[in-house]
C-alpha cells in the first residue's frame, strides 16, 4: 500500500466513524420531532421519554461518544426559554445530566444558541462537526460536537448532537498515522488540527496557509477534513 492510499484508508475509517454517529443521531432526532409535532406546547418533562435512546447511544458508542442529547430552539418549550436534554458519561459509565446555567441574566449563562455546534446546523439545515474546542461546560477536555438539525415541517426546532473527545479519536487513528511517513496532520475545514503525528502540531493549533502539502483524498465530504503532510 502506497503512503497516499494508506492515508486515504485512515481518513475513510475516520469518516466511517462519524457516519455511524450521524446514523445514531437520526432516530433520536426523529423521536424529538415526533414529540414536538404531536403537542401544541411542550414542556421539559415531555422530553424525558427520549432518555433511553440517549443512554443507548452513550452505551453503544462509549469508546468514542462522551455526551449526547437534544438542544431546543430558544422559546420552543412552554416552561423554559432554553433547554438541553443532555447527558454525559461518567468514568463509571453511568449517564449524568448536564447542569449549566440557562438564565440569560446570569454571568455564567450558557448561551448555546451562539455556539458554532448549534448555530451552524440551525443556519444551514445541514449536519455539522464543530471543533476541536475545550468543552468547559462538561468534560473540560478537547472535544468535537457532531450535530444534526431537527425539522418539524418547515421549522427547525433544535439539534440532536453528540460530543466526541479528541483523546478518544486519537486512540483510534494515531497508531495508523504514526506508521506513515512523512508526519501527517488531520485538520478540520477551518484548518484547525484535530489529530497529528507531527510533534509540532497539537489539537486546536491553527495551520497557516501553505504549511503542509494536502494529500488528495476522497470520502471526507461530510466533515470537510483534510490530511496534510508536514516536514
Amino acid at each position: 500500500m502506497t503512503p497516499v492510499s494508506a492515508a486515504r484508508a485512515v481518513l475513510a475509517d475516520i469518516t466511517g466513524e462519524f457516519e455511524r454517529i450521524y446514523t445514531a443521531l437520526e432516530p433520536l432526532s426523529a423521536a424529538f420531532a415526533a414529540i414536538i409535532e404531536k403537542r401544541p406546547r411542550v414542556n421539559r418533562e415531555d422530553l424525558a421519554p427520549l432518555r433511553p435512546s440517549i443512554f443507548a447511544m452513550l452505551a453503544d458508542h462509549r469508546d468514542l461518544v462522551a455526551g449526547a442529547g437534544l438542544i431546543t430552539a430558544p422559546g420552543l418549550l412552554a416552561d423554559s426559554v432554553y433547554w438541553l436534554e443532555w447527558w454525559w458519561t461518567r468514568a463509571s459509565g453511568t449517564p449524568e445530566a448536564l447542569r449549566v446555567n440557562l438564565d440569560p441574566a446570569a454571568p455564567d449563562f450558557f448561551d448555546y444558541a451562539s455556539d458554532d455546534w448549534y448555530a451552524a446546523p440551525m443556519q444551514t439545515g445541514l449536519p455539522h462537526v464543530s471543533g476541536p474546542y475545550v468543552d468547559y461546560a462538561c468534560t473540560n477536555q478537547y472535544a468535537l460536537t457532531v450535530s444534526v438539525p431537527v425539522r418539524v415541517h418547515d421549522q427547525l426546532v433544535g439539534v440532536a448532537a453528540s460530543d466526541v473527545l479528541v483523546a478518544s479519536l486519537e486512540q483510534r487513528i494515531l497508531p495508523a498515522l504514526r506508521r506513515l511517513d512523512p508526519p501527517l496532520v488531520l485538520v478540520n475545514a477551518a484548518g484547525r488540527v484535530v489529530v497529528s503525528s507531527a510533534p509540532d502540531y497539537a489539537p486546536g493549533h491553527l495551520m497557516t496557509r501553505g504549511v503542509g502539502e494536502p494529500i488528495a483524498l476522497s470520502g471526507a465530504r461530510t466533515i470537510g477534513w483534510r490530511l496534510l503532510a508536514v516536514a
